[in-house]
């Protein structure tokens, strides 16, 4: 009734609430395609991303109207405002003669997510009706949900593992709890009131550690999937003494979630080491129906990470005698802090047009608490008076909060290559995480 067409391209800038799965769910039955975008992202980055892909319509909550009316305003196209109350009616029956939905077509396009990848600009990663049904379907394989179960959603609905919770508790029928935002307080009580599933990042076990204290667990809780970035064998080995049931994970944006469980592939998951080396480590290949359709607007990227049919997922990896996937390091650049990415090279550019800065580079710093922090490393123009507040404040106003450095190194140069090339690596000595760590997504 709002005119949303079939086909057309809604994007959701809201909270999360009841409201917020409601529209998830209502996009779906639509025939339309679901756009989550990053609340915590700067307005030049929504602008960026409501452009390139096209969006028809953006819906939003009261809260993010005015910076929901700023992005259409300058994305350019045709881009309509839609309030999540005018779409939301609780109760409200169907329009008297409005035919039933069409069947859904699994190989059409179900949701648009941004990821952000080691090139620098985030990339709009098409997942279809079907790699959401295989990723469900492969997760109940593993997580056999009772009819008793009760899921809960802490982290963001704009994120896969997130979205993965609401598509995963209607897919089983199963209630779901939404909390808007982590509260290691909240939680404990709804683990205390009966929630048998929920999905978190290290820095969030963290807190549900320290916030139930010795409460002992009640035996409605089976699983935490714990993922979204390296996790220390410290932080597992307490949530072992806590009696927490953690099932550590591995998966992409790509992969509509985790593929990986415990080490081990999901059900109709195939998994390979591209050209290991001596000691078995090579790339993380993955193969499946949950592998989603490519990158929209972009088929020289697209061909190119899912060169031969395998999804290049650029993780280091090696798998042992008993079939088991040992992470050895992600990505070469990308940092992830508390379960999200960071691209060094966006960092770097927004550094680079700063008038004082003449050259820059981000690497990622071991964090007890965030897993890894974005570090600057910059080159300052001589004479040039900067404080760090200074640079920190130039990269505040244009990208998301924990895309901003925590700390600025000064050198007279960096390290490049004689084809100009960053040697990020030799950057990095003495800010790797423990090599010890097991790292999991």
């Amino acid at each position: 009734g709002a005119g949303i067409e079939p086909g057309s391209r809604v994007a959701l800038l809201a909270r999360d609430t009841a409201a917020t799965v409601a529209v998830i769910h209502g996009v779906r039955r639509a025939g339309t395609v679901l756009v989550p975008l990053n609340r915590r992202a700067a307005l030049p980055e929504l602008q960026t991303q409501l452009a390139a892909i096209g969006v028809r319509s953006l819906v939003h909550d009261t809260e993010h109207a005015d910076r929901a009316a700023a992005a259409v305003e300058t994305a350019g196209g045709e881009t309509v405002l839609q309030p999540v109350a005018s779409l939301v009616v609780a109760g409200g029956a169907m329009p008297a003669g409005r035919p039933p939905p069409p069947p859904v077509d699994l190989d059409a396009p179900a949701t648009i997510m941004f990821t952000s990848g080691t090139t620098g600009l985030a990339k709009a990663a098409v997942l279809t009706h079907g790699n959401h049904l295989a990723s469900a379907a492969a997760w109940a394989t593993r997580l056999e949900p009772h009819p008793t179960d009760r899921w809960l959603a802490c982290l963001p609905l704009f994120h896969v593992g997130g979205l993965a919770m609401a598509i995963r508790a209607s897919r089983w029928g199963l209630p779901l709890d939404v909390h808007d935002g982590f509260d290691a307080t909240a939680v404990s009580r709804a683990i205390e009131s009966g929630v048998s599933h929920l999905s978190l990042v290290a820095v969030m076990l963290e807190r549900l550690l320290h916030a139930r204290g010795s409460d002992p667990v009640p035996s409605t809780l089976r699983a935490i999937l714990l993922g979204g970035g390296p996790v220390s064998p410290g932080l597992l080995r307490r949530a072992s003494d806590h009696g927490l049931p953690v099932v550590t994970t591995y998966g992409l944006t790509e992969t509509a979630s985790g593929v990986v469980a415990d080490g081990r592939p999901l059900r109709e998951v195939e998994l390979r080491i591209g050209e290991p080396g001596s000691d078995g480590v090579g790339e993380i290949q993955v193969r499946g129906p949950m592998v989603f359709a490519g990158y929209d607007g972009d088929p020289g990227a697209t061909a190119a990470v899912l060169a031969g049919g395998w999804l290049h997922t650029g993780d280091l990896g090696s798998v042992d005698a008993d079939g088991s996937l040992d992470v050895a390091d992600r990505r070469d650049d990308l940092i992830v802090s508390g379960g999200e990415n960071v691209s060094p090279a966006e960092v770097e550019a927004v550094l680079g047009d700063h008038p004082a800065v003449i050259d820059a580079a981000v690497v990622g710093r071991a964090d007890d608490r965030w897993g890894s922090v974005p570090v600057a490393i910059v080159v300052i123009r001589p004479g040039a008076r900067i404080s760090d507040e200074d640079l920190a404040r130039h990269c505040r106003d244009r990208l998301a909060g924990y895309k901003v450095p925590r700390a600025f190194r000064r050198v007279a140069a960096l390290p490049r290559s004689p084809g100009g090339k960053l040697l990020r690596r030799d950057l990095r000595i003495g800010q790797e995480r423990p090599s010890d760590a097991p790292r999991q997504m």
